[in-house]
């Protein structure tokens, strides 16, 4: 009865979709990401304020995407980061059941701390299966994407289990920071721009270009304690990036959302913004270490010192030096906040509004003050 329910919402959906076409075409929705904490996998205080802000104060929000690492999550219990994805819909219930937003009102994304397990993908679906099954076929129900109001969105997966040979019980293990099916990607978005839309947007859990916290890993996946020579496993992980990154330059997608860092950032690389969301309760990351006089020294929260930093700006081709910023574009912009991202897209632009909240003093998991509007962008056609 469930899954004829969802195929009913599914048709229903798609029918919305043909006469929104026929009217105004201007519409919202907002991000967000890593929620994961210490209240059942959940940082739930942060991620309860955020929410209620949100379903507050945008009312004209149809959808909320969300990028991976909703819970902490177990790499031994399968069952308990069920447990916790089952409490972060609870949490999540005042968006569930909000009349202003449109079903299935959240599109989730898969996150490394979700992809702990053999079982963990399958019971990902299990929980999240309102999403089109329009995916890879290895994808099923984690990579989908679809057209709302001439604006197509992708959802990607970049965290899953590789079974290897299932002869061999020892050849089992993650297999993550990286988009695997291409040509999938490739051929949906060609098939997107035949149908003329006016935006692309996508959606994955890791970083492309990471900005703080996870310059280690990310889609570029160069590894801790990084020393050059890169070797030829890590050169083809920052050979898929580039690879990935380049197909969205050609389609000319607006913006890809990730999280996986727990800050905010945003930068346009390529004509394309990468905008980091990432943080909806995970404990915040300091940014990329930059030049300063001592250069050894480690950040407060164990990120690496600037010095062992200088290996991977040189491989990433990252702006560095005394003076500089330590990131991929000169543009970038960033803040230390927990936060959640609206876009509201009109016919030749985006309007992008980010409302946060800083920490509370000497905490990386706590905040204090008010949510309130901490950015603004817009994003041209």
């Amino acid at each position: 009865m469930k899954n004829r329910i969802s195929i009913l919402l599914l048709i229903i959906f798609h029918l919305s979709f043909l006469t929104f076409n026929l009217f105004a075409q201007e519409f919202s929705f907002a991000a967000m990401s890593d929620s994961r904490g210490k209240y059942n996998g959940i940082n739930e205080p942060i991620l309860s304020a955020l929410t209620e802000h949100l379903i507050t104060n945008q009312t004209e929000v149809d959808f909320l995407f969300f990028m991976g690492d909703l819970v902490d999550g177990s790499d031994i219990y399968p069952d308990s980061t069920l447990a916790e994805l089952k409490y972060w819909k609870k949490v999540m219930s005042s968006v569930y059941n909000n009349s202003n937003m449109v079903w299935p009102y959240i599109w989730p994304v898969i996150g490394n701390h979700e992809a702990q397990h053999p079982k963990d993908a399958i019971n990902f679906r299990s929980l999240f299966n309102d999403v089109f099954m329009n995916g890879p076929e290895d994808e099923m129900g984690l990579t989908y994407s679809f057209d709302y109001k001439n604006v197509h969105f992708v959802c990607i997966n970049s965290e899953r289990w590789y079974y290897g040979d299932p002869e061999d019980t020892t050849d089992d293990r993650r297999d993550w920071h990286y988009v695997k099916n291409l040509d999938w990607l490739i051929n949906d978005l060609q098939q997107a721009r035949a149908r003329n839309v006016n935006f692309i947007f996508v959606f994955s859990h890791d970083v492309p270009f990471p900005i703080g916290g996870h310059l280690h890993d990310g889609l570029p996946n160069l590894g801790e304690d990084f020393i050059l020579p890169i070797d030829s496993t890590k050169q083809w992980y920052v050979d898929q990036r580039d690879k990935f990154w380049q197909i969205l330059v050609d389609f000319k997608v607006s913006a890809y959302l990730c999280g996986h860092e727990h800050i905010y950032g945003r930068q346009a690389i390529g004509g394309v913004y990468q905008i980091v969301a990432g943080s909806s309760g995970a404990p915040l990351y300091e940014f990329n270490p930059t030049y300063n006089a001592q250069p050894d020294s480690i950040m407060p929260y164990g990120e690496m010192s600037y010095n062992d930093a200088v290996p991977y700006y040189k491989v990433l081709k990252y702006n560095y030096g005394p003076g500089k910023n330590s990131q991929h574009s000169k543009d970038f912009f960033g803040l230390r906040a927990f936060q959640y991202v609206t876009f509201h897209v009109k016919e030749d632009i985006i309007h992008v509004q980010t409302y946060g909240v800083y920490p509370r003093e000497n905490t990386d998991d706590e905040m204090e003050g008010e949510i309130g509007l901490i950015d603004e962008f817009i994003i041209d056609k």
